[in-house]
This record gives C-alpha cells, structure tokens and sequence, in this order.
C-alpha cells in the first residue's frame, strides 16, 4: 500500500514541477527570417546574450529601460540567448524582467550573425534592412539613439 501512495505522489508531483518552469521556445534561422518579415514597418534590435555573461547582465536592464519607452508598434526588441543549458533561461528571463520577447537561438543564427562575443546587438530599419550589427555593449543611451535615427528615416 506504501509503494502505490508513494507512485501516486510521485506522479501527481512530476506534473506540477513540469508546469512550474516555463520554457523559452527556440528559434531558427527560417523563424528569424519570418519574424523580421512579419515586423517589418518596426524598427528592431536583436540582442544575443547569454545568462552567465556578466556584460550581458550589465546591459540587460538598459533594455528593459529602453523598451518602456517605445509603443510596440514602433519598435520590436528580441533577445537571443545562446546558453547551451535551456532550462537556466527561463528563471534569468523572469529575474531579470525581461518585458520583450526571449528565444533561445539555434546555431545557424550564430553562425548566420558571425556571433564570436557576447553581447552582441543587430539593428533593422523600417524596410527590413540589416543596419547595423557587433559585438560590445549597448547601454539605454547607445539604444535609443540608434532607434531614434531609424525612426526619423521615411
């Protein structure tokens, strides 16, 4: 009688430490593309980083920052975690208040982005061209400069 309580528990426990994690979906190079499709008429900055990254972790909440400022119909952030450990992701995202959406990124966005640091930031005017794109921190003021001169291009 003690094992079949013991296997209810255990079942009824497996469910529920499941639910409590959520996962960050990923994300590959033809979802990427889409998405920049999708969004075009936006300007859009893709943010890789990573949660054991200390600049990553600096720069961060600068986003956070900067996304409040924006309406969403102007301006998309996206960031692209390239962790190899998915289930670290979710609890940096809800730590951190991570108010935008967070992908964990295949290795064709890597590859495809030349990504050798992290952080490493890609911005997209309005028509979808790919602006600019390297490595380094960007802090609250490097950001919205940089959205500001793509919203002003007609």
């Amino acid at each position: 009688m003690k094992k079949v309580i013991l296997a209810l528990l255990l079942c009824l426990a497996l469910p529920c430490s499941a639910l409590a994690a959520p996962s960050v979906p990923t994300l590959n190079l033809a979802g990427l593309t889409d998405m920049l499709a999708k969004n075009k008429g936006k300007v859009i900055m893709l943010n890789f980083f990573a949660t054991w990254c200390p600049p990553c972790r600096v720069e961060i909440p600068e986003l956070v920052s900067v996304r409040k400022k924006y309406a969403e119909k102007d301006v998309l952030i996206v960031s692209l975690s390239l962790d190899e450990d998915t289930k670290v992701v979710p609890p940096f995202v809800e730590k951190m208040k991570m108010t935008y959406p967070v992908y964990m990124a295949d290795r064709e966005i890597a590859k495809a982005f030349k990504i050798s640091q992290i952080p490493h930031n890609a911005f997209y005017s309005k028509d979808g061209q790919l602006i600019l794109s390297e490595p380094g921190m960007a802090d609250a003021e490097m950001v919205e400069m940089v959205f500001k001169k793509l919203l002003d291009q007609k």
